[in-house]
């Protein structure tokens, strides 16, 4: 049995239960992190010397790391159409993915902590400039999404899950009024999103704390 460590909260843990969700994939979870502990008991220490999460254990491997552990589940469990096998085409998914960690990931950080989680300690011009930037970086997907349904074409993959968790943070947080432009592509795919139930169930059913 697929196990799985994690609160529900945590955008990276998202990716992983929405992942299961949309492949019915059957795992257990058991809270960890936050407000829950435990990553720094010797035990998790053992799976995830990190001390973050998620982290999962499959038939006695261990493993963590979001999008890797994405890449593992489908590579495993999940049809072709959501993690392609040519070459060519994974690598291209793949660079969204990590475009996601690399480059997307620091200004929502910024948002979110200083709208949810530490309001007190980042100040609004602050927030003001991740927004901006952030902007900028939607702005690449949005030019990406141009003339297509999904990052990948016609096909729903990995690239939607890693990078679900955030769109839902940037439509919750950030109010139309404080953005600069529209971004229309963006804004049909992050639809799309919404129409799915597993979206629903593992992201915008979790209140952000």
């Amino acid at each position: 049995m697929l196990t799985i460590w994690g609160r529900r909260n945590s955008n990276n843990v998202q990716k992983v239960l929405w992942l299961c969700e949309e492949i019915d994939l059957k795992y257990e979870h058991e809270d960890a992190g936050g407000e829950y502990g435990r990553t720094r008991d010797p035990d998790m220490l053992a799976r995830n010397p990190n001390a973050v999460v998620p982290t999962i254990e499959d038939g006695g491997f261990t493993l963590w790391e979001s999008n890797v552990i994405l890449r593992y589940l489908s590579s495993k469990y999940g049809p072709e159409e959501l993690y392609p096998p040519e070459l060519d085409v994974r690598a291209d998914l793949e660079r969204w993915m990590d475009w996601q960690q690399t480059t997307l990931l620091s200004p929502l950080t910024t948002i979110f902590w200083g709208r949810v989680r530490t309001p007190h300690e980042i100040s609004s011009d602050e927030i003001s400039k991740a927004i901006l930037k952030a902007e900028g970086i939607w702005a690449i997907l949005d030019n990406r999404l141009e003339d297509q349904q999904w990052i990948m074409g016609n096909s729903f993959t990995l690239a939607e899950i890693s990078m679900g968790a955030l769109a839902w943070r940037w439509y919750s947080l950030v109010q139309p009024e404080e953005r600069t432009g529209e971004q229309k592509n963006v804004d049909r795919w992050f639809e799309q999103l919404r129409q799915r139930p597993p979206y629903e169930l593992h992201v915008m059913s979790i209140p952000m704390t």
